[in-house]
C-alpha cells in the first residue's frame, strides 16, 4: 500500500534555473505561450485533479488507488502547492476526481461522498470535514479494480449550484445532506448547493464525462471519453436541465429520444477542462472551453457559438501537445489566481494501475503574446458600492466574489441590487445582480427577479427564467407561459424548464400549445416540462395529435410515456385522423406502451453496453392503460391501410405470446402478402399451435403464392402435433406440390427422422435439381444408412447439376461414407468442386489425401488451411516421414510451414500451475514482470477480499486449467456485483516453470475462454483480446517461442469471458521436430507499411475481392453491385467513408470496428459448449445462428446460460497471410475504388 512518506513535511521542488540546466523535455504550446515545469514526482504522486484557491494556492488531488492501489481502500489525498512547496492537506480520501474552491472551503469529489474540507486554525492542513453527499455513486466504485466512470470535475455556477460530472457507473441511491435522494442511471451532470441541499439530477446519457465546464452565463458543458463499441464519441456536450444524451443505447437505437451532442470523435479519452472566463487572457481566449486529452497526449482548446436553444463547434484546436514527452498524459487544468495564466497537470505514464512507477507532473503556463491585455484593477475591501461596481468587472471571478459578498450581507442590498438588475448596461453585471438577489431570497428579490422576466435583453430573461424554475416560484407562472412565445429558442428553453420545475398543473395548457417549436433543443426542454408535470390531459393530447403543426412533438411526448390518459389519447386519435402515415407513427408508439423496463438495479452495464443485453420491457403496470393498448393494436390490425396493419402485426409480435388469439384472428382474412407472411411469421415464432389449421389450409392452397405457402411450411415445422406433422408431409408425397415446397419440407422432415431413408433416397432420382438437392440434406447423420442408400448419395457424384454434386460433396462426409474417397480424391483435382471436395476429404481423412491436404494449407482460403491442417493431424503417425521432408523442403509458404510444424510437433500440457485469484476486471499486471514472485504473499482481490496463491493441476490430455469455482457460484451474473454484461468480469493469473535443457525454439498451444496473456520469462509471447470472451478450445491459438536453458517462467493473465472459466497452455516436446528456419513472413505489419507507401492495380485487386476461391472476400460481402452474400456488410461505398489507412487496417483488424448489426452472439449452453454466429432470427423461445460458413443453427433459448455481443468478427484471421506485398496492396486499391453511395432499398 502507498503511504506518504512524511506527512506534513514541505519539499522544495525543481527551480526554473535546475529545469533549464537539465534540458528538461517539455510538451509543445500553441503559439505565444510558454510552458515550464514547476513540480514532478516524487513530489507530487498520481496526481488528477486541481484547483486554484483566491490567495493563489493550489490543490492538488493525488490518487494513488488506481497506481500502486488497492483501489478499494480510501488511500487518496489532496496536498497544496503554494510558493514552491508542497503539503498534505486532506488525507485518507476516496478517490479524488474533482476538486473546487468557494469560501476558504475545498469541496473534493472522492466517490462515494462530496466533501468539505477547511483549514480552521491555519496549519495549511485540513481540520474540518463535512460529508455533503453519500452514495455519490456506487457503493464503492472500484469495484471493476479501478476508479473509472465515477463522479469526477466540479464547478461552481453564479446560481450557487455546484455542479458534478458523473461517470456511468451512475447513482443508485444519492443522498444530500439535507436527506435528498437521486438516482442517476448511467452518466451525466448533478447539482448540489454548498451546504449539501438542494441536491438534483440535471441531465442524463452521457458516457464519462470527467469534466464540468461552465461559461460565464452558467452554460454547462461536459468532455467526455469514446467507449469500447467505438460507436460512441469523446463528446463535447451541452447540457440543459432535463436534458438526455443517449447513452449508453438511444444515440445509436433510438435517436428520437436524445438530444445531440455538440462534437465528437472517435478515439482518446477526455479528461478535465475549464471554460476560460477571467481578463489575463486576449479576448480571443474568453469563453472558449480547454479540455485534457489522456488518451491522445493532447489539451485541447475549443470555440463554441450559440446555435438556437444550444452551441455548434467554432473550432478545435490542439493547445498543448506532447512534444518530445513520451509519456505526456494531461488530465486537469486550472486558471490562476490572477486569471493571467494556466496550470495543467500531467499523469505523466501511459498507463495506470501500477505497482512501483512513481509518476506526476505540474506545467505552469503563461502567455507571451503581443495582445496580452492590460490588467483592471481588483476591488480592495468590503465597501458594498465597490463591490456593486465589481459586479461589471471583465473577470468572472472578481464578479462572482463580489456577487456572494453582496449576498451575505442580506436583505439591506435588496434595493441597490435591484437598483443594478434594472440598469441596462453592461449587461454581465446586471446577471450578477440578479443571482445576489436570488441568494437573498426574500419577497422583495424575488418580485425585483420577476419584474426583468420580460426584459429587453435575452440573457437577463433567459437567467430570470432560470431563477423562476429554481426556486419554484408560482407567483411567476404567468410571466414564464408569456416567456414560451418569446422570439429567443434557449429563452423559450429555460421558461419551459422552469414550468416544468414548478410543479404547477396549471402550465400544461400553455406547454401543449408550445408543442412544435421549430428548435430542437426548446421542443426537448417543453416535452420534458409535461412529463415532469405528470398532469396529462386525455382531451388536450387528442388535439395535439391531431394537430399538423404539434403532431410530430406530442408523438416524441407520448412516447414511452407510461401513463393511462396517454394511451387513451392515442387510441381516440387513432380513429380520428385520416393519414394512414400517422395512423401508422400512432399504432407504433401505442405498441411501445404495453410494458415498462424494470427498475435499474444498480449495476453497471460495463464499458461496453451494446455488447451486452438491451434492457427489455418486461414489467406489467396499470391494467386498464395495458387493456387499452391491445385495443389500440387491434384496432389498427383491421384498419383499412396495410402499412398501419403492418405497425399492428409488428407490435404484437414484439409484445409476446399474449397477443396470438389477435394475430390468428386476423390470419384468414389478411389480403396483403406482405402482411400476411408477417402474421404467418409472427404465429410460428409465438408457437401458436391453435393456428396450425389454418397455417396448414395456406399451406395446401395452390392459389396462395409459393412464398405464403413456404412461410406458413416454415411456421408450421416450429409448431407441434399430429395435423402439423400431416401437413407437412402431405407436400413430400404429393405429386401436384410446387417444387420449391418440396425442397423446403425435405431437409426439416429428414433431420428430424420422420421419412425413412428410402423414401428419401427416393427423391433422389427426382427429374429437378432442387429437390434432389433437398433430398441430399434430408439424411439424417445419426442414423445408419443402408448400403443401397449409400450408394445412391456416392452416384450423385456424377450428378448433372453443378450444385448437386456440390452437395453430395458436403454430404458425403457429413455422413461419413468412405466409401466415396476415391472418387472425391479425382474430384479434388477438377476446379469446379476442387475446394468442396477437398473439404470433405479433410473431414474423412486418408492418407491416400496427403498431396491434397499439403496444397490445402497452402491454399489462400483460411477454412481450407484449418481443414487440412486437421487432416495431417489425424494421419500424422502414417505420413510423418513425408511430413518432414516437405517441411525441410524450404518450399512451403510462411503459414503453411507454421502449419506443418504445428502437426509434427507433439506436445505435452503444463501440468502443475500456482493460481491466484478472483481480481477485479481492470487488474494492474502485479505479476508480469517480477522475475521472483512471493507465493507466501496474500493479496486483495475482487471486492476487496484476501486472496493467495494455491497450486492447481491441469487436465492430463488438453492442459486445461479450470478457473470456474474462482466465480464463486455466481461469476458476471452478480457475484460480486459486477456488470453483467459486455466484457469480462474477473480476472486470474497462473504461475508454471519449464525445463529446458538447452535452448530451443518451441510451440504452444493456448486455449482460453477469455482474453489471455502469455509471458515467458518476463517477456510477452502471446496476448489474444475477445474481450466478451470465445468458445474454448485447447489449440485456438499457435504461439512460436524461445525457451533458454534451465528454468523458463511462464506466466498466464487470464480473463474470465464466456462459459466455464478456464485456459490451457500446451508445450512442444525437444524431441519432436527440428523446427525449419521460417521463410519471411508477411506480417501485417509489412502489408500495411506496403500499401501505405504503394498504389496497387485496382484491377487485379477486383479479381481477388471475387474470386471465390481465394481469400472468400465475396462468400460474405457484396461490393460495387456484384455478389449476393450478407454475412457481412455490403461494401459499396466504403472508400466514402474511411481512407486508405482505415482501409487497411479494416482488413487486417476486422474486429477493431464492427458494422452495425453484423456483431457476432456468443451464446454459453448448458451443456458446456459456446457457440458463435449471426443472429438470422429470434423469438421467444428460439433464436437461429448463423455461422461464418452460413449454416444455419436453430437454438431453443431454455437451453443458453449466457449471451454475449461478441466483439470479434466472424471474418477469418489471416485472411491476407497468403497474399504477397504487391497483392494486398491491389486488394487495397479496389477497395478504395468503392466509392459509390449504395444504393437505396426500393420504396414499398
Amino acid at each position: 500500500m502507498y503511504h506518504l512518506r512524511s506527512i506534513g513535511l514541505l519539499v522544495c521542488l525543481v527551480s526554473i534555473s535546475a529545469q533549464a540546466a537539465e534540458k528538461v523535455p517539455l510538451p509543445k504550446t500553441a503559439e505565444g505561450w510558454k510552458i515550464e515545469l514547476t513540480a514532478q514526482a516524487p513530489n507530487i504522486l498520481f496526481p488528477t485533479a486541481i484547483v486554484t484557491a483566491t490567495d493563489g494556492t493550489l490543490y492538488i488531488g493525488q490518487d494513488p488507488m488506481d497506481m500502486p492501489g488497492p483501489p478499494t481502500q480510501p488511500i487518496d489525498s489532496v496536498v497544496s502547492f503554494k510558493d514552491g512547496k508542497v503539503k498534505v492537506f486532506a488525507e485518507k480520501l476516496w478517490s479524488v476526481m474533482g476538486l473546487e474552491w468557494f469560501q476558504n472551503t475545498l469541496y473534493v469529489v472522492h466517490a462515494p461522498y462530496l466533501s468539505a474540507f477547511r483549514d480552521t486554525d491555519g496549519d495549511g492542513k485540513a481540520d474540518s470535514r463535512v460529508d455533503l453527499m453519500t452514495g455519490l455513486g456506487p457503493k464503492l466504485p472500484g469495484f471493476n479494480g479501478i476508479n473509472d466512470h465515477v463522479p469526477s470535475g466540479i464547478r461552481l455556477g453564479m446560481d450557487g449550484y455546484l455542479y458534478i460530472a458523473i461517470g456511468d457507473k451512475g447513482i443508485p441511491k444519492g443522498v444530500g445532506k439535507d436527506g435528498t435522494t437521486i438516482q442517476l442511471f448511467g452518466g451525466g451532470v448533478i447539482r448540489i448547493r454548498p451546504d449539501g441541499t438542494g441536491l438534483e439530477v440535471v441531465s442524463t446519457g452521457e458516457r464519462n464525462p470527467l469534466s464540468v465546464a461552465l461559461s460565464a452565463t452558467d452554460d454547462v458543458f461536459t468532455y467526455g471519453n469514446d467507449d469500447d463499441s467505438k460507436k460512441w464519441p469523446n463528446s463535447l456536450t451541452h447540457h440543459i436541465v432535463g436534458g438526455h444524451y443517449g447513452y449508453p443505447y438511444e444515440f445509436l437505437l433510438a435517436p428520437n429520444r436524445a438530444l445531440p451532442i455538440v462534437a465528437g470523435q472517435i478515439g482518446g479519452s477526455g479528461a478535465q477542462g475549464l471554460c476560460y472566463n477571467e481578463d489575463g487572457l486576449p479576448s480571443s481566449y474568453r469563453g472558449n472551453l480547454f479540455f485534457c486529452d489522456w488518451g491522445l497526449s493532447t489539451v485541447f482548446r475549443y470555440q463554441v457559438e450559440r446555435t438556437g436553444a444550444t452551441f455548434r463547434l467554432k473550432e478545435k484546436t490542439p493547445f498543448v501537445t506532447k512534444g518530445d514527452l513520451a509519456d505526456f498524459r494531461p488530465f486537469s487544468l486550472a486558471v490562476s489566481a490572477d486569471g493571467e495564466s494556466l496550470w495543467l497537470v500531467d499523469w505523466a505514464f501511459n498507463s495506470w494501475l501500477a505497482d512501483g512507477p512513481q509518476t506526476g507532473r505540474l506545467y505552469h503556463l503563461t502567455y507571451e503574446g503581443p495582445d496580452r491585455p492590460e490588467k483592471v484593477a481588483r476591488p480592495q475591501g468590503d465597501d458594498p458600492t465597490v463591490q456593486l461596481a465589481a459586479l461589471d468587472h471583465p473577470a468572472l471571478a472578481v464578479r462572482l466574489e463580489s456577487q456572494r459578498r453582496l449576498a451575505q450581507l442580506g436583505a439591506n442590498q435588496v434595493g441597490p441590487l435591484t437598483a443594478r438588475l434594472k440598469k441596462s448596461e453592461p449587461e454581465l453585471g446586471r446577471l450578477h445582480a440578479l443571482w445576489a438577489l436570488d441568494a437573498i431570497d426574500t419577497t422583495e428579490a424575488r418580485e425585483a427577479i420577476g419584474s426583468v422576466l420580460a426584459d429587453d435583453q435575452v440573457e437577463v430573461r433567459l437567467q430570470a427564467a432560470r431563477h423562476a424554475g429554481i426556486r419554484r416560484d408560482r407567483k411567476l407562472l404567468t410571466g414564464l407561459t408569456s416567456l414560451l412565445r418569446d422570439r429567443d429558442p434557449a429563452v423559450r428553453r429555460e421558461a419551459a424548464i422552469a414550468l416544468g420545475k414548478l410543479g404547477d398543473p396549471g402550465a400544461v395548457p400553455s406547454l401543449m400549445a408550445a408543442l412544435g417549436d421549430p428548435d430542437t433543443v426548446t421542443s426537448w426542454a417543453i416535452r420534458h416540462a409535461i412529463r415532469e408535470l405528470k398532469a396529462w390531459d386525455e382531451e388536450s393530447l387528442v388535439q395535439a395529435l391531431l394537430d399538423d403543426q404539434r403532431r410530430d412533438d406530442t408523438l416524441k411526448l407520448t412516447d414511452e410515456a407510461w401513463a393511462l390518459p396517454v394511451v387513451q389519447a392515442l387510441v381516440k386519435a387513432l380513429t380520428a385522423t385520416e393519414s394512414s402515415v400517422i395512423r401508422s407513427r400512432i399504432v407504433s408508439t401505442i405498441g411501445g406502451l404495453y410494458r415498462q423496463y424494470a427498475p435499474w438495479t444498480g449495476q453497471w452495464f460495463g464499458t461496453n453496453p451494446l455488447a451486452g443485453q438491451l434492457p427489455q420491457k418486461t414489467v406489467d403496470w396499470d391494467r386498464t392503460a395495458m387493456a387499452n393498448v391491445l385495443r389500440g393494436l387491434a384496432l389498427g390490425l383491421e384498419d383499412r391501410d396495410p402499412a398501419v396493419r403492418a405497425q399492428a402485426i409488428i407490435a404484437f409480435r414484439t409484445i409476446g405470446p399474449e397477443t396470438v388469439p389477435y394475430l390468428r384472428s386476423r390470419l384468414m382474412k389478411e389480403t396483403d402478402e406482405p402482411n400476411l407472411r408477417g402474421l404467418i411469421e409472427a404465429l410460428g415464432l409465438l408457437g401458436d399451435v391453435h393456428a396450425s389449421t389454418n397455417l396448414a389450409i395456406i399451406a395446401q392452397d395452390p392459389k396462395r403464392s409459393e412464398t405464403i405457402r413456404g412461410s406458413a411450411l416454415d411456421a408450421l415445422g416450429r409448431l407441434g402435433g399430429a395435423q402439423v406433422l400431416r401437413a407437412r408431409l402431405s407436400f413430400v408425397y404429393d405429386p401436384k406440390a410446387p417444387v420449391s415446397l418440396i425442397a423446403r419440407a425435405l431437409p426439416e422432415l429428414g433431420r428430424e427422422g420422420v421419412l425413412p431413408a428410402n423414401d428419401v433416397a427416393a427423391f433422389l432420382e427426382h427429374s429437378t435439381a432442387e429437390i434432389r438437392q433437398a433430398a441430399l440434406l434430408a439424411f439424417n447423420p445419426k442414423r445408419k444408412l443402408p448400403e443401397e442408400v449409400r450408394q445412391a448419395v456416392i452416384d450423385r457424384l456424377t450428378d448433372k447439376s453443378p450444385e448437386v454434386r456440390k452437395t453430395a460433396i458436403e454430404v458425403l462426409a457429413r455422413l461419413n461414407i468412405r466409401e466415396a474417397i476415391p472418387r472425391l480424391l479425382a474430384m479434388a483435382n477438377e476446379n469446379q468442386v476442387s475446394d468442396e471436395a477437398t473439404m470433405a476429404l479433410a473431414v474423412m481423412p486418408d492418407p491416400q489425401a496427403l498431396p491434397i491436404y499439403l496444397a490445402a494449407i497452402q491454399n489462400r482460403n483460411p477454412e481450407l488451411r484449418r481443414a487440412g491442417e486437421t487432416a495431417l493431424l489425424a494421419i500424422r503417425d502414417r505420413v510423418a516421414g513425408d511430413l518432414t521432408k516437405s517441411l525441410q523442403s524450404g518450399k512451403l509458404n510462411g503459414p503453411a510451414t507454421m502449419s506443418l510444424e504445428r502437426v509434427l510437433a507433439r506436445f505435452q500440457p503444463i501440468a502443475d500451475w500456482r493460481v491466484i485469484g478472483p481480481f477485479p476486471r481492470t487488474t494492474a499486471q502485479v505479476f508480469v514482470s517480477e522475475t521472483a514472485i512471493d507465493f507466501s504473499r496474500s493479496h486483495t482481490g475482487a471486492a476487496g477480499q484476501t486472496i493467495a496463491w494455491t497450486p492447481r493441476k491441469a487436465e492430463p490430455v488438453t492442459g486445461r486449467v479450470p478457473l470456474n469455482d474462482f466465480k464463486k457460484g455466481a461469476g458476471d451474473r452478480g457475484g460480486f456485483g459486477y456488470d453483467t454484461n459486455g466484457s469480462p468480469n474477473l480476472c486470474a493469473f497462473a504461475y508454471a516453470e519449464v525445463p529446458s535443457d538447452r535452448d530451443r525454439t518451441a510451440l504452444l498451444l493456448v486455449g482460453s475462454s477469455g482474453p489471455i496473456t502469455l509471458t515467458i520469462n518476463e517477456r510477452v509471447v502471446h496476448s489474444e483480446s475477445s474481450q466478451a470472451g470465445r468458445p474454448y478450445s485447447p489449440d485456438s491459438d499457435l504461439v512460436r517461442v524461445e525457451l533458454k536453458k534451465g528454468q523458463n517462467r511462464v506466466l498466464v493473465v487470464s480473463r474470465q469471458g464466456i462459459g466455464a472459466w478456464s485456459f490451457s497452455v500446451r508445450i512442444s516436446e525437444p524431441s519432436s521436430i527440428s523446427l525449419a528456419a521460417r521463410p519471411e513472413a508477411n506480417t501485417p505489419e509489412r502489408l500495411q507499411a506496403f500499401a501505405l507507401s504503394h498504389d496497387g492495380d485496382s484491377r487485379k485487386g477486383e479479381s481477388l475481392f471475387f474470386d471465390p476461391k481465394g481469400i472468400g472476400c465475396v462468400k460474405c460481402h457484396s461490393a460495387a453491385g456484384q455478389g449476393m452474400a450478407n454475412a457481412g456488410p455490403d461494401l459499396t461505398g466504403l472508400a466514402l467513408k474511411y481512407d486508405k489507412a482505415e482501409i487497411i487496417r479494416s482488413v487486417l483488424e476486422p474486429s477493431n470496428r464492427l458494422a452495425t448489426g453484423y456483431q457476432p452472439v456468443l451464446l454459453s449452453m448448458q451443456d458446456g459448449k459456446v457457440l458463435t454466429g449471426l443472429v438470422r432470427s429470434e423469438s421467444e423461445t428460439e433464436i437461429e445462428l448463423v455461422d461464418v460458413n452460413t449454416k444455419v443453427t436453430r437454438i431453443s433459448k431454455n437451453q443458453v446460460e449466457e449471451r454475449r455481443v461478441s466483439d470479434v468478427s466472424l471474418m477469418p484471421k489471416g485472411l491476407a497471410d497468403t497474399l504477397s506485398p504487391v497483392e494486398f496492396a491491389d486488394l487495397i486499391s479496389f477497395l478504395q475504388t468503392l466509392k459509390s453511395a449504395p444504393a437505396s432499398p426500393a420504396a414499398p
